[in-house]
């Protein structure tokens, strides 16, 4: 059952993207229980067997987007056999240097796609659940719960990238994305608010939270109420509405909180990151640390830039020193990652850092709370030989610090890109991006409307009567 469950999903997706007019695609079984619609949310590529392997997921991860961030830079050795793939990717070198475009005409935009799918296949469920007949594996409450959270996190990936960073002052006059809410594809849309998203946002996790218990799922893919919390704490955080952060990020952390210790790994063959280290479990669907799985399928890992070298602490700074190396015998001559997971959804690390830094810019700012946040996650990510805690009380200080401590943890994720617009509302954070690249400097201004990407030329087309196109 399992089996046609994921050619029934295949074919959903298959038929939005076409056709737009036949959902219920011939010959194939609808799902009628409530274990069906389970299974919807649990598939994807996660599956452990080739047969379940589907690339239509409801677990999809934007990829190349923290290329926009001025954290990495473009290899520039040409012996180097990752520098003819960065200039030969056309989408990866637009992002690189800001380009207006980073999506030709003639191409699809794989992360809109990507994420519109998932939100297909959400509401499905959403739409069904109800008048589904009883399940003996899954209850109605837990799969609505997970549909609701694989819907929210979309959202906030769409919003984030095709629309302007949540500014209380103009959310409900800038335009995000369009908010699809049912499985209706003969439907058109106009593009909503950024206030009209995160209302959304906020709702479906709302709901969540009140259908789920306090079980954490077996497997990370599968969202639970600690999900759904940090989820929410973090779209607080994008709002700057810092208590309410701060109180869904202890809430998440509350039913998961674990933490690897870095101190404890050992690589398998000493000094060469790439094959392994004891110690570290590379199943994205297990690992413990990994909050919520969004499988990041991509193998381009750009170097860091000059200024994230600049707060890295390459002696002491164990996400460096366990991971990251080159490997000349497979022609990789700049430092990457090798084995560390990568993750497009939610970190555990992530959240003891939204808590870090609520508690100390929320409306009664709790300093001791922040440090000892922020100093958790340290712990765990530094020599223990040499490692110091951070006990400064000045708050700009600690904000500089907790900052810079994102940036170190979250490389690699969109948040690399999503965290400097979120910065870019307070004046305080606000900072251009600049980097050179082949030989040429080139600068994101604080304000350039290329914050917000392009909506794609296909959907634009196929709906210029209800949407406006971002600036250029």
């Amino acid at each position: 059952m399992k089996k046609i469950i994921i050619l029934f999903i295949a074919a959903l997706v298959l038929a939005s993207c076409e056709s737009f007019v036949d959902i219920v695609p011939k010959g194939q079984t609808i799902p009628t229980t409530v274990d069906d619609y389970g299974e919807m949310m649990n598939n994807g590529s996660f599956s452990t067997d080739a047969e379940n392997l589907v690339t239509t997921d409801i677990c999809y991860c934007v990829n190349f987007i923290e290329f926009l961030s001025d954290d990495f830079t473009a290899p520039e050795d040409p012996s180097s056999m990752m520098y003819t793939t960065f200039r030969n990717n056309s989408f990866v070198y637009n992002t690189l240097v800001w380009n207006d475009e980073l999506w030709s005409a003639a191409e699809e935009d794989l992360n809109w796609n990507g994420l519109y799918k998932s939100n297909y296949i959400a509401n499905f469920v959403l739409d069904n659940i109800d008048n589904a007949e009883a399940g003996v594996v899954y209850t109605r409450e837990i799969v609505k719960a997970r549909a609701l959270v694989h819907r929210a996190f979309n959202y906030f990936e769409l919003a984030n990238l095709y629309g302007k960073q949540y500014k209380a002052a103009t959310a409900s006059t800038d335009l995000a994305v369009p908010l699809v809410l049912e499985s209706n594809i003969n439907k058109q849309y106009p593009r909503a608010t950024v206030a009209e998203v995160y209302e959304q946002i906020l709702k479906d996790l709302e709901l969540a939270i009140s259908l789920f218990d306090d079980t954490n799922p077996a497997f990370n893919n599968i969202p639970g109420k600690a999900t759904a919390y940090a989820l929410r704490a973090r779209t607080y955080l994008w709002m700057q509405d810092y208590d309410k952060a701060y109180e869904d990020a202890t809430a998440s952390l509350k039913l998961r909180n674990t933490l690897i210790d870095y101190n404890t790994l050992s690589m398998l063959m000493p000094g060469i990151p790439a094959y392994g280290l004891a110690g570290y479990e590379t199943n994205k669907l297990i690992n413990p640390e990994l909050l919520y799985s969004r499988y990041k399928t991509e193998s381009l890992l750009g170097p860091y830039s000059e200024k994230l070298m600049a707060i890295t602490d390459t002696e002491n700074d164990l996400r460096w020193k366990n991971f990251m190396a080159s490997l000349a015998m497979m022609g990789i001559m700049e430092n990457v990652n090798w084995v560390r997971a990568l993750n497009g959804g939610i970190n555990i690390s992530e959240v003891w850092l939204m808590k870090a830094e609520a508690a100390l810019r929320k409306s009664s700012p709790d300093v001791n709370a922040s440090l000892e946040a922020l100093n958790h996650l340290r712990e765990n990510r530094y020599a223990a030989a040499t490692y110091k805690p951070i006990t400064t009380t000045n708050k700009d200080e600690l904000l500089t610090e907790i900052l810079n401590e994102r940036r170190r943890e979250l490389v690699y994720t969109d948040l690399s890109f999503l965290d400097k617009k979120r910065q870019n509302a307070d004046p305080k954070t606000a900072k251009p991006m600049t980097r050179t690249i082949y030989g040429q400097s080139y600068t994101m201004p604080v304000d350039d409307p290329r914050w917000q990407l392009l909506i794609p030329y296909n959907v634009m087309d196929f709906n210029s009567d209800q949407l406006v196109q971002n600036e250029r």
